[in-house]
């Protein structure tokens, strides 16, 4: 049985788990990141390998899949110098985070690429808009059951619509995008502006009062509107079959896709809001290890054709 490694790197931990898309995960594991710096990053990455190596042996492996935080240049392979998620790891190729000398065939994309990829097979679907919601918000576009990355790469940064002209400053340095009011940490940070209170409160503890504090509830309610306006003009644009939405924030309880998917109908024409679906991400904290495969065994299987 051909056996491939799929990583999902993240802002705090790495994930990882080997397998094939035929019979799925043979194993799947999670490794903190304690702090955000090079050093510790690139420990961490080492002792990924020596686990997989001490487990299965890395020459066993048909092929390696990785996905990273951050755009990633087409053209040069490159993860662009916006990423706040890695801030030390910007305009480095992810193929320097493979052990020394090895000649394994590999592939790589964005994380939530790779989500949209999983979902996407999952789910059974070849024209999918794959949305997470978490401390940021990432996007993944799936055209003919394949990823799709435009012109330059960079394409599915829903969370960098500028969904409020003027408005609150983001991570990525403009203002107005999407992610600095729908995503979790936008959610806190506006929150923390009107009361320092907040910003001692994780999400799960600002969910928790959400019901009793109505300046909580009426950010949340913004920040559901804003993300179902951005995911309709998308889906007008794109012509999904479905749209699928997923991430740490969703599993808590953030927002309602029963309600997600009113808002995003009604502003679609008639005639796709019939068809299209609205529904969960269904592989959770496993779909960008699983998309990772997938994106590897593709391209292997590409090869043989």
């Amino acid at each position: 049985m051909d056996i491939f490694l799929g990583i999902d790197i993240g802002g705090s931990s790495i994930k990882y788990g080997w397998g094939n898309c035929e019979e799925g995960l043979q194993s799947y594991q999670t490794l903190v990141l304690q702090r955000k710096n090079r050093d510790d990053f690139l420990a961490l990455v080492q002792e990924m390998f020596n686990n997989v190596d001490s487990k299965i042996g890395l020459n066993n492996l048909k092929g390696i899949g990785m996905g990273m935080p951050g755009a990633i240049d087409k053209i040069t392979g490159l993860v662009t110098a916006n990423n706040p998620n890695l801030p030390f790891w910007v305009n480095h190729h992810p193929r320097e985070l493979l052990p020394e000398n090895c000649n394994i065939p590999f592939a790589f994309d964005n994380d939530a690429n790779l989500m949209a990829l999983a979902e996407s097979y999952t789910q059974k679907k070849n024209y999918v808009i794959g949305v997470t919601v978490g401390s940021g918000i990432g996007c993944g576009i799936v055209i003919d059951g394949k990823i799709y990355h435009g012109a330059y790469g960079f394409a599915g940064e829903l969370g960098h619509i500028c969904i409020v002209d003027k408005g609150l400053r983001c991570n990525c340095g403009k203002n107005g995008c999407l992610e600095a009011y729908s995503s979790g940490e936008g959610l806190r940070r506006r929150l923390a502006l009107k009361n320092p209170c907040y910003a001692e409160m994780d999400l799960p503890a600002i969910l928790a009062i959400k019901e009793t504090d109505n300046l909580v509830g009426d950010y949340i309610k913004q920040g559901q509107l804003f993300l179902a306006t951005a995911l309709s003009g998308l889906a007008t644009c794109l012509d999904p079959e479905i749209i699928i939405i997923g991430g740490g924030a969703m599993d808590l309880g953030l927002y309602y896709i029963e309600e997600l998917e009113r808002e995003i109908k009604k502003r679609l024409p008639p005639a796709h809001s019939i068809k299209l679906k609205v529904a969960k991400a269904i592989n959770g904290n496993k779909a960008g290890v699983l998309g990772a495969i997938k994106l590897i065994e593709d391209k292997f299987n590409s090869k043989e054709e």
